[in-house]
């Protein structure tokens, strides 16, 4: 134990006054205070379990709710103020890195705690009690060095947990940190992991690495950093992409970083269907949602199109409603190209011209009232080919010249 004083708030020390058995911050708030940049979350710990903890603060001015009873984990609040406790524990995994822990024992040893967590830098403890630094495995020598390692033998900590590879390039990117030569040769042969890992979880932690020089303003060439990570470990292939090494380009360039991303993952993967490949990467790999994925389809869709020079009026009847998006998706690529089509979007909008098919004076409940023998199957063929004449001005858009234009089609069957 090492007497250090580390600044922690006075909502902190009034708490630690109910845990005469000490009460610890740990992870990366001690971390990021050694270091003497912002501060990150405040992860609490001891050996009181949770049942003991909301029986002391009961009436008290802190406010606790159970986050996970299983894992022992509490949400502590005052004064604006969060923490998140967890009681000392031993995790046991099963081995196949999907990051669920099989069974977890509440142990009164800290020692015991610490070899549950990962890397060095990250399992070092201040016991806001006595103003002592506990660092069983020299995380403070590592911070001072700048490295990550793990904090027990790397395949004891990289075998059962994929997710802590993608966690150990995001801290890397964060701090601008180098990985330990035999950790990186260990995340290299557990990569595999992370076909065990959800895609949501997967999904949070490549956006986490996506903006990782902006979490501590460290290094502009941090994100570099951690992307050349991705390729070096071959995460890519475990995101059942065909090239594990993808050339980075818009990541930098496109505001919304993840969209930059699929751009260079497309470019470099050049798949036949685009929306076959959206589809399982955006749902079966990073886990969203139906309609998120529909959506970004079309934004990536319309970027596409456009670079391969589709007519505008075709362009705009498929695109028009989304144009806001996918025109900063093309100033990255082309302001050439991305100017040609703006011109034309505000062209439309100036002159007020029919551009959606719900522009239309009619619809679909429309043409079953006057034409009932038409097959409904037709209907949006029938409104697709209106909007196009009326768009040209061959037809007017009122509704009994749309009416009378559709019965003269049927005349001429």
């Amino acid at each position: 134990m090492l007497r250090m004083f580390i600044d922690v708030s006075q909502n902190l020390i009034n708490l630690a006054k109910y845990f005469p058995e000490n009460l610890y911050v740990v992870g990366g708030y001690v971390r990021n205070k050694l270091l003497k940049i912002d501060n990150s979350d405040v992860d609490l710990c001891s050996s009181v379990s949770i049942e003991q903890v909301e029986e002391r603060l009961s009436g008290t001015k802190f406010s606790v709710r159970v986050k996970n009873a299983k894992y022992g984990a509490l949400l502590i609040s005052c004064n604006g103020e969060k923490y998140e406790y967890t009681c000392f524990r031993k995790d046991t995994y099963k081995d196949n890195g999907s990051h669920n822990a099989s069974s977890i024992l509440f142990t009164p040893r800290i020692e015991e705690d610490a070899q549950r967590r990962d890397f060095t830098i990250n399992s070092i403890y201040y016991n806001i009690n006595k103003d002592e630094v506990v660092d069983l495995y020299h995380g403070i020598i590592d911070l001072n060095d700048k490295i990550i390692r793990c904090n027990l033998a790397p395949e004891e900590v990289l075998r059962y947990d994929g997710e802590r590879i993608l966690r150990m390039i995001r801290i890397a990117g964060e701090l601008d940190f180098s990985i330990d030569k035999k950790t990186m040769q260990t995340a290299k042969e557990y990569a595999k992991n992370l076909m065990e890992i959800s895609g949501a979880r997967k999904f949070s932690e490549i956006e986490k690495i996506l903006y990782c020089d902006r979490r501590y303003r460290l290094n502009k060439g941090s994100l570099k950093r951690a992307l050349k990570l991705l390729n070096e470990l071959k995460i890519w292939k475990y995101f059942n992409l065909e090239k594990p090494k993808i050339k980075y380009d818009k990541v930098y360039k496109v505001e919304d970083r993840f969209f930059g991303l699929l751009i260079d993952i497309v470019d470099t993967q050049k798949p036949e269907c685009l929306e076959d490949f959206l589809e399982k990467l955006l749902k079966e790999q990073f886990g969203l949602s139906q309609p998120l994925a529909d959506k970004i389809f079309v934004y990536l869709a319309g970027y596409y199109d456009a670079l391969s020079g589709m007519k505008n009026k075709e362009y705009f009847f498929k695109y028009f409603p989304d144009w806001t998006n996918i025109s900063i998706l093309l100033s990255s690529k082309s302001k050439h190209i991305q100017n040609k089509y703006h011109f034309f979007y505000l062209y439309i909008i100036e002159h007020g011209l029919c551009i959606q098919v719900s522009d239309l004076k009619i619809n679909e409940s429309d043409i079953k009232k006057n034409f009932p023998d038409i097959d409904k199957r037709s209907y949006k063929k029938i409104l697709h080919n209106l909007l196009s004449k009326v768009f040209d001005g061959k037809v007017l858009n009122q509704k009994e010249d749309l009416l009378k234009e559709i019965e003269n089609k049927l005349q001429n069957y």
